[in-house]
């Protein structure tokens, strides 16, 4: 019998505005071998093992709370891809839509024919592509670092309409939960070292 396929999962918030049209829930995968210099989340880029989940039964878990999908994010989605594809079907097959993030151009992703990247983009209704660039960072508006990232409309779920909630959303959102202190968002640079010295 075959191992059961796990995603390695660095975070995840129930309920989030900071990454995608709606309230989401966000899931942060473990791993990412690009680490843009610069990235928001550099406690992402090993590949160590640090919450093993089944796709499916996450995507369950998270789609009891009242959200209008998942939005995945890293890490890099892509580099488990197989694993995401199965909690984006899964949260699809469930009515919800899904975000995908992904350091890598969607050109480049479009071209693969790896089975589980393929996947993972026909579960996705809305990529949002391309490194991180520190040079091209944006001012906090459109649930994107920085401004040469794409936003590829996969479905007809979303389009261009989804633009109009950038004035409307947090640019950052903070939380404490029991004694623990974390942050989601594009914040400025003294919001950053703000932020980041605030969770510790």
């Amino acid at each position: 019998m075959s191992a059961e396929l796990l995603l390695n999962v660095a975070a995840v918030r129930p309920r989030t505005q900071t990454n995608g049209p709606g309230w989401r829930a966000a899931v942060w995968v473990q791993g990412c071998t690009l680490r843009c210099p610069g990235c928001f989340n550099p406690d992402t880029h090993t590949h160590d093992p640090r919450r093993l989940w089944s796709p499916e039964t996450l995507a369950d878990e998270l789609m009891q709370e009242d959200v209008e999908g998942v939005t995945i994010l890293g890490g890099e989605p892509f580099e488990q891809a197989a694993a995401c594809a199965r909690l984006a079907a899964r949260t699809r097959a469930l009515g919800r839509s899904v975000v995908t993030y992904s350091g890598y151009t969607a050109a480049y992703l479009q071209r693969s024919r790896i089975a589980g990247v393929e996947a993972l983009l026909a579960a996705t209704d809305l990529l949002i592509a391309g490194p991180y660039v520190a040079a091209k960072r944006n001012d906090g508006r459109g649930w994107h670092g920085s401004s040469n990232q794409e936003f590829v409309f996969l479905t007809d779920r979303y389009d261009e309409r989804v633009y109009d909630q950038f004035d409307r959303v947090p640019v950052v959102e903070a939380w404490v939960d029991g004694r623990v202190a974390g942050w989601s968002g594009i914040p400025g640079d003294e919001q950053a070292v703000e932020l980041t010295e605030l969770v510790r």
